[in-house]
């Protein structure tokens, strides 16, 4: 549900959001994306996305110049860029595409090719900041990812998700359809939190209880205040 500039990506109004017909693929057939021809196409475009902005705004005000920060499902590299932009950071990205990593290392940040959605799949090293943005409801398992990554930050970890408590969500419980998180795909999401189960579940895991701030929703101010029920998107900040 983001606005992102790329096809298929436009916000919907809140009418929309309500009572809308869930949005579905036109191809019917088994749900099995190719992850770097994705990453082909979008390294194509060049676009640094607004849902990309707005995350890394989120976190800016936590990083100083100097910190090192590892950004996990980092993709072609957006987030880091738009960081390293604007702190003197030192940047690495963490994802399971090469073709991604390649984007990521022609904008002079260190990478790492990993899996932590798998047991057997370990961090190595030390982190001021490890972000995490949009990750955590395509896994299956995100306890193993968020399991792999405690004990590797000094300073903050920080997660984003699209937040299930948001009121146009439950408003559309109530007549009677499943809230829709994701851009065109049913099957692009797999686990779902509101704000108050993200903490119950983050302390369940071992960590400490994250602080919640709204990123997105159609009233400012009010996603900001009151992010369990007026945010669409939310920001966590995990501290050690």
């Amino acid at each position: 549900m983001s606005e992102g500039r790329r096809a298929g990506e436009k916000g919907r109004g809140m009418m929309e959001e309500i009572f809308g017909e869930m949005p579905l693929p036109r191809d019917r057939k088994a749900f099995d994306p190719d992850y770097e021809e994705y990453w082909e196409e979008r390294i194509g475009t060049g676009v640094l996305t607004a849902p990309a902005v707005r995350r890394a705004a989120g976190v800016l005000p936590f990083i100083n110049d100097g910190d090192s920060v590892l950004d996990v499902g980092c993709g072609t590299g957006e987030t880091l860029g738009f960081i390293a932009d604007r702190r003197k950071i030192s940047g690495t990205g963490l994802d399971i595409s090469e073709t991604a990593l390649d984007a990521v290392r022609t904008k002079g940040f260190g990478t790492i090719r990993k899996d932590l959605t798998k047991a057997n799949e370990k961090l190595d090293g030390q982190y001021d900041h490890i972000i995490l943005f949009e990750v955590v409801e395509h896994v299956i398992d995100p306890e193993t990812l968020i399991n792999a990554l405690a004990g590797h930050f000094r300073k903050g970890l920080y997660v984003t998700t699209p937040n299930l408590g948001y009121i146009a969500h439950r408003l559309r419980m109530l007549a009677g359809r499943f809230p829709v998180t994701y851009i065109s795909d049913p099957r692009e999401h797999v686990r779902f939190w509101s704000t108050r189960d993200f903490r119950v579940w983050c302390e369940w895991l071992g960590l400490n209880r994250p602080e919640v701030t709204g990123l997105k929703g159609k009233v400012g101010f009010l996603a900001r205040r009151f992010p369990s029920l007026f945010a669409s998107e939310v920001l966590y900040r995990i501290r050690q």
